[in-house]
């Protein structure tokens, strides 16, 4: 593994460095006092986070589109939120993982299968390179959000689905708003109608992971097919996409 240190201007907070990054589609709804506040954020992430790599070489504007990225979901929450993540992997491509499950019955499952990310609660984050690139087009997949909603759940100390919620926010509204909408997208009749992507449904901790992608990606499905949802995330993230 290799760790880049960066240019001069990796840590600039003049736009006209974050001019590639900022050009993603998923950017376009923000104001320019919004941009400026999100390459505040950014540079600050890039300060804080160590960037490394395995088999790709990486440049200044790859870690900042990364960090861009990142920095929407707690671009009016702060970057506390991503307390204890220390360190990005950035991979070319999506790679191979030895994954262990144990099923109702308490047997246990040992396999392995490709992932585009991954989130240790005390290590690093995985990134596939190919799929950043992909990631920001407004077709609701991000797996830089992804990944940092992952980061943003592990706030309360466990990753479950349910981050440290603000005041005005009741863990019993929480619950109920996603266990419904969870359990209405886990009917197989219902997930063949649904635009979001079944994954959601593995666990509560990548349903908060899936939709949230949605959330900032393609604000318009998750409002449409779960308003309350919707709504519970804009007062979370005290942003509204749609507004």
């Amino acid at each position: 593994m290799v760790f880049w240190r960066g240019g001069r201007g990796l840590r600039s907070g003049d736009l006209h460095h974050w001019s590639a990054a900022l050009a993603l589609p998923l950017f376009a709804r923000l104001s320019d006092e919004e941009r400026g506040r999100l390459v505040a954020i950014a540079v600050k992430f890039i300060k804080r986070v160590q960037f490394g790599s395995v088999d790709i070489d990486l440049t200044d504007d790859m870690r900042r589109l990364i960090a861009a990225q990142a920095a929407l979901p707690v671009l009016n929450l702060g970057l506390s939120w991503y307390r204890g993540w220390k360190t990005i992997v950035v991979v070319p491509r999506e790679f191979r993982r030895n994954v262990t499950d144990v099923d109702d019955a308490g047997v246990v499952h040992e396999y392995t299968d490709q992932s585009v990310g991954e989130s240790w609660d005390d290590g690093p984050v995985l990134l596939s390179w190919d799929d950043v690139r992909a990631s920001g087009q407004c077709d609701g997949y991000n797996v830089v959000i992804h990944e940092a909603a992952h980061r943003i759940d592990l706030s309360d100390g466990s990753v479950n689905g349910r981050p440290t919620l603000p005041r005005g926010i009741a863990p019993s509204e929480w619950y109920d708003t996603c266990g419904a909408a969870f359990t209405d997208l886990s009917r197989p009749a219902r997930r063949r109608r649904s635009r979001i992507d079944p994954y959601a449904v593995t666990d509560d901790a990548e349903f908060f992971a899936v939709t949230t992608e949605l959330f900032f990606e393609r604000p318009s499905v998750l409002n449409r097919e779960y308003p309350d949802l919707y709504r519970l995330y804009a007062r979370f993230y005290e942003q509204d996409p749609l507004g």
